[in-house]
């Protein structure tokens, strides 16, 4: 009876998310013929209204984006481009999009300078996705578990010191790999930046409606948040400026 009632509760399961493919599925090629017939409102309808079911992609995130773009809703666009190139940073369309998105902002923000090393790692670590960085460490974890075989059961010297050697080498870079997936993982999970929707948004001094207007932004800024009280939060910007902005002022990437 049990089993029954446990394959019961599977089936039904997997029935419900093979209808809620099957619907995903209709209404992206719904909003894409809406996008291609020029539609632009339509598809921003149909595309949310996959958002809204819970399904994230970095294709949904663009196609999205693209027509709030097309609608000239230039934040909303930001946005979505910033939330596909978060699941795929590597793809060069995405980033295009969103910098060609970016110079119809009204701010011109110069980040801090970075020291060059965090830099390089982190330019390096977007190459690719989460996936793509764990299935690098799972390769090279094999390799390195081939030539630690080569390198116990051999009695060649020449072959020992080159198993040894790349061993070693491919150990680190699946252990590098592994470590840029997790931190990829993080970044999508733990994601503490958000972007601007209305076209002025004042930075006060403190979360309260009283507190001093240190300076002004505007909508398509990208900021990151640091704390928050209330209905408030506390952001950074890219040059080191902080303050306190409304919570209602910001969509989280």
């Amino acid at each position: 009876m049990l089993r029954y009632i446990l394959n019961t509760l599977i089936i039904g399961v997997l029935s419900i998310n093979s209808l809620t493919a099957v619907n995903v599925e209709v209404l992206m090629v719904d909003a894409n013929k809406n996008y291609s017939d020029g539609k632009f409102d339509d598809a921003v309808k149909a595309y949310e209204s996959i958002v809204k079911q819970g399904y994230k992609s970095d294709i949904l995130f663009y196609n999205l984006g693209n027509a709030y773009y097309k609608t000239k809703n230039i934040s909303a666009a930001i946005l979505n481009y910033e939330r596909a190139l978060l699941l795929n940073p590597s793809d060069e369309n995405i980033r295009f999009n969103l910098d060609l998105a970016k110079t119809f902002t009204v701010d011109r923000i110069e980040p801090l300078p970075e020291f060059f090393l965090v830099s390089f790692f982190n330019k390096f670590r977007l190459l690719m996705s989460t996936n793509g960085w764990a299935y690098t460490g799972l390769f090279f974890f094999i390799v390195s578990l081939v030539l630690a075989y080569f390198f116990w059961f051999t009695n060649n010297p020449i072959i020992k010191r080159i198993s040894f050697s790349g061993g070693i080498f491919t150990i680190l870079i699946a252990l590098l790999s592994f470590t840029f997936s997790f931190q990829q993982k993080d970044s999508i999970v733990n994601h503490h930046y958000g972007i601007l929707m209305p076209s002025v948004v004042a930075v006060k001094s403190s979360p309260s409606d009283s507190g001093k207007d240190l300076f002004v932004l505007h909508a398509g800024t990208k900021v990151k948040i640091i704390d928050s009280v209330g209905d408030w939060y506390e952001i950074h910007i890219a040059d080191g400026n902080i303050g306190w902005i409304l919570k209602e002022t910001m969509e989280r990437i």
